[in-house]
């Protein structure tokens, strides 16, 4: 590859300016005329049926538009896959959780759209609540979800290898269990809408959507109505971290109030509501059996893992998935055999967060990995040395690694932690704890996931893209414009991030998982390359030159053969207007459809391309007196190929990092024996802050080229999620020498294993 001009490069954002000034437009600022301000009334009990809705004084208070129920819907529900479509815009017969929305009013102001509230009656008949994965399994336990008859609610199996003979084969067998709790996902902004309906009765919705293909698919099925029926626009997104795929009751309520009244209406949450009854990661336990060799090669990996999710299955199956698949990797594991159950429960609904349960998989078993090496004396780095994935490899389960730089990237993070230096000498209480991770830049999941980019050709000679992502803060419209302008010959600021439509660029299947720089990075260079070759043909007629052999560099477009053969990019874009009259369009689209679709129930193919790599350690302390831990320097070692925009590339592997250290120390959402949530505000949910991070936090990127990358790029978001709390439960270890498995870490965990372990 020649020497790059804007990819690799340190550049301005393109969204910068306008949010550090206050300027950008979230969905909670957007107004409309004749606008009308919605809210729902939320279940105060957590399982019942529901007898009856009375909602007629509240249609009679003055100022109320319009009031909606579960029953204003056409009754379909809506899913990830055809076999789990177990949800409802809003519920018909029962509530499953507490919070969920069961009523929905539109006023001419927020005032009286509370008081109305006030005036909706629901008859309940309470039912058992069932809270715990354990309750769920019981042979007596109600059904949560009225559209499965168990409490079972997706489970997957997977046997790759011989692992009998693995487990004869290893010198030494480790079996440990290991818990997670449930976390909320704590982006800033809260959900919000606004929805408009115009008189052919098609619906315009602006909302806070991080994917928003899928709430353009789920939506229209819900609502029974045409994909054509449905436009989605996407204003600023105040952060998602996998927290705002799915289209909610606030999405649908606004959809049907506006259809209902003729008006606009807006609905915005309070965080009251999002901590107590929207999206949260699940909660988990796992059993991981583990077989090593004296070397501490792993021979063999037996698991079994559930995880509760709430009353849907939403992405559960998918997160089933992952956790399995990625038991696999980043360590070399020749046999692995794995049973994955997800359940219902009467909490709020699980769905993906940043790493996806790929975070809990290496917490466990990067924990086992090391309480292994410790029984055996070997050292930790060279324990993950000694199994690390290198290039060319494939997992037993069939995912390929076309690239991995793990193997220095554990010499980097342990050569900047100081680790040898540690083993000699260290204050008392002090300890460094490794973990390594891998996340794919994008999973294949089904037919219909790709991504899509256009741009267009300003006559003045600037570009505009638009694709079917969102930014939700990772940085995306800023990579995208820096790959157009690379390919195009073009300075960053020739090149402008247009507004996300569904009518121009819709196809894309959302923002999660790394795929966005990957997936539609390489759409964004398909379509500058077509944009590009248009001109080339424009441009070779008055060069005479092959249009093939013409290079597009600092705006000039010039022979290869024969620099004398030149002109400007502007001159090229005015011939194709005013002498053809032709406005360019470039159109890319891309996909790995090279690879075999996965199997979620056996968990057999190929993920992905790309797969990124990381190795984290963390120098922390631990007060003997307190059990407080302090974070005091976190180095990552990390394989995320070419980097695009190295600060913003820093910035993601430190916010993954930061984003687990919440939860391996400090956060969980707690419930009463009724299913009703006890911390669900920002005074009582504990989430880090700046007083929390790491003192001094270092990012060590091994440059590697990626073959199906853009630019040779990986994903980079959310692989320092997944090494996170493991090298914080391992750090912990090796300072006080207690082994804690059930997260979070907190300092009465900590007191009350140093006094077990100290006999008192």
């Amino acid at each position: 590859m020649g020497e790059l001009s804007v990819v690799g490069k340190s550049v301005e954002r393109k969204d910068g300016r306008v949010k550090v000034t206050g300027s950008a437009r979230y969905a909670g600022d957007l107004v409309a005329p004749g606008m009308l301000h919605g809210k729902i009334l939320r279940s105060p009990v957590a399982h019942a049926k529901i007898l009856h809705i009375d909602t007629s004084k509240a249609d009679a208070l003055p100022g109320v538009m319009a009031v909606i129920t579960g029953k204003d819907f056409p009754g379909k529900p809506y899913g990830t896959r055809p076999d789990t479509r177990d949800q409802l815009p809003m519920p018909m017969t029962k509530v499953h959780h507490y919070g969920e929305g069961v009523a929905a009013v539109a006023a001419l102001d927020e005032d009286t759209a509370e008081e109305a509230l006030d005036l909706i009656k629901v008859e309940y008949e309470e039912l058992p609540v069932v809270l715990t994965a354990e309750d769920a399994l019981k042979p007596d336990a109600p059904a949560v979800n009225e559209f499965k008859k168990t409490n079972l609610a997706y489970s997957s199996d997977f046997l790759f290898g011989d692992i009998e003979s693995g487990f004869k084969d290893a010198d030494y067998i480790k079996e440990e269990t290991f818990s997670s709790q449930r976390v909320t996902v704590g982006f800033v902004e809260p959900h919000a809408c606004l929805a408009e309906v115009d008189r052919s009765g098609r619906i315009l919705l602006q909302g806070s959507k991080q994917s928003p293909y899928i709430t353009w698919r789920h939506m229209c099925r819900a609502l029974d109505i045409p994909l054509t029926k449905l436009r989605i626009v996407n204003p600023y997104v105040g952060g998602g971290f996998s927290g705002k795929h799915d289209p909610f009751d606030v999405d649908f309520a606004a959809a049907k109030l506006a259809q209902k009244t003729g008006r606009p209406v807006r609905i915005v949450l309070n965080y009251d509501e999002v901590l107590a009854a929207y999206r949260q990661r699940n909660a988990m336990n796992v059993r991981l059996k583990l077989g090593v060799k004296k070397s501490g090669a792993i021979t063999a990996l037996d698991a079994e893992c559930v995880l509760e999710g709430g009353p849907i299955c939403g992405i559960g199956p998918f997160n089933i998935y992952y956790f399995g698949a990625f038991l696999n990797i980043p360590y070399k594991i020749p046999a692995i055999k794995y049973h994955g159950k997800l359940v219902y429960s009467n909490r709020s609904p699980c769905g993906t967060v940043r790493g996806q349960e790929i975070v809990l998989a290496q917490f466990a078993l990067d924990s086992l990995l090391h309480m292994a090496g410790e029984d055996l004396g070997v050292d930790p780095v060279e324990m993950r040395l000694v199994n690390a994935v290198t290039d060319n490899w494939r997992t037993a389960n069939g995912i390929v690694v076309d690239v991995s730089g793990l193997p220095r990237c554990i010499e980097k993070s342990a050569t900047e932690i100081k680790w040898k230096e540690s083993r000699k000498s260290r204050p008392p209480g002090r300890g460094i704890g490794f973990s390594c991770a891998s996340h794919p830049s994008g999973p294949r999941l089904g037919g219909h996931f790709g991504s899509s980019v256009m741009l267009k050709l300003v006559e003045d000679g600037k570009v505009i893209v638009t694709h079917g992502g969102t930014e939700i803060g990772q940085g995306c419209n800023t990579v995208f414009c820096q790959m157009v302008a690379e390919v195009l010959g073009l300075p960053i600021e020739d090149v402008e991030q247009g507004v996300s439509d569904s009518d121009t660029t819709i196809f894309d299947s959302g923002m999660f998982g790394d795929r966005c720089t990957f997936w539609d990075g390489n759409a964004a260079i398909l379509a500058a390359k077509d944009l590009k070759r248009q001109l080339a043909e424009i441009a070779a007629k008055d060069l005479q030159a092959d249009p093939e052999t013409l290079e597009f560099k600092d705006r000039r477009i010039s022979a290869k053969d024969d620099p004398s053969k030149s002109m400007d990019f502007l001159l090229a874009v005015r011939k194709a207007y005013y002498e053809q009259g032709a406005p360019l369009y470039g159109r890319g689209y891309w996909a790995a459809t090279d690879i075999d679709l996965v199997d979620w129930k056996t968990g057999k193919g190929n993920l992905a391309h790309g797969l990124d790599f990381i190795a984290t350690a963390i120098e922390l302390d631990v007060d003997r007196e307190t059990g407080r831990v302090t974070l005091l320097k976190s180095a990552h070692g990390d394989d995320a190929g070419q980097p695009i925009n190295p600060l913003m590339l820093d910035g993601q592997v430190l916010g993954g990092s930061t984003h687990m250290m919440g939860h391996g120390l400090m956060e969980e959402s707690l419930y009463d024996e009724k299913g009703r949530p006890l911390n669900h505000t920002w005074r009582d949910y504990k989430q880090p802050t700046s007083m929390d991070v790491p003192l001094e936090t270092v990012v060590e990127h091994v440059h590697t080229h990626d073959p199906f990358g853009p630019f040779g790029a990986k994903g980079a978001g959310e692989a320092s999620s997944c090494s996170t709390l493991a090298a914080i439960a391992n750090g912990v270890y090796d300072a006080v020498g207690i082994r804690i498995k059930d997260l979070p870490i907190t300092p009465e965990k900590i007191l009350q294993e140093l006094k077990r372990k100290e006999g008192k």
